[in-house]
């Protein structure tokens, strides 16, 4: 690690910078991987464990930012993967789901969604649970449940 470490885009005082308490000075592509590895992590169901299966699907190189994370003792090697040991983290990603999947919920016993008028960004969500309700570009909205889009309002 340079002795800069403050003035090297590489690297993050995560710590620091972000209030991540005892996680130090990381690279960004570790940040980035423990972040994406968790939220994977809870979305597949096993929250907290990052299989091998989805470190091997990535694209990128993975085995080097993988043992920088167990070498600052974010991660532990298990058999098929590694275990988060950032257990604020895993807890405050499965707090959000849980409450993503509650407001969901509570539109569709509703039976609609409460619109927000459009940021600046010009999309419209769900003022509720946030889901999508429509594009800036007019284009299909993916519905809540993952059923089909529907025709293409921009071509009909």
């Amino acid at each position: 690690m340079p002795d800069d470490f403050e003035n090297d885009p590489h690297f993050i005082d995560v710590e620091g910078d972000l209030g991540g308490e005892g996680m130090g000075v990381l690279t960004r592509d570790a940040l980035n991987l423990l972040m994406h590895g968790v939220i994977n992590s809870c979305a597949d169901g096993t929250p907290g464990f990052v299989s091998d299966d989805w470190l091997n699907a990535i694209p990128a190189e993975t085995t080097i930012t993988a043992a920088e994370l167990e070498a600052s003792g974010l991660w532990e090697r298990r058999a098929g993967g590694y275990f988060v040991l950032a257990d604020d983290m895993v807890k405050m990603v499965i707090d959000q789901n849980e409450e993503m999947d509650r407001t969901k919920a509570e539109c569709a016993e509703r039976g609609q969604h409460v619109p927000h008028e459009p940021d600046e960004s010009a999309w419209v969500t769900c003022q509720h649970c946030g889901i999508p309700l429509e594009r800036p570009d007019g284009g299909p909205v993916g519905l809540p449940d993952g059923g089909p889009l529907g025709p293409d309002p921009r071509t009909a």
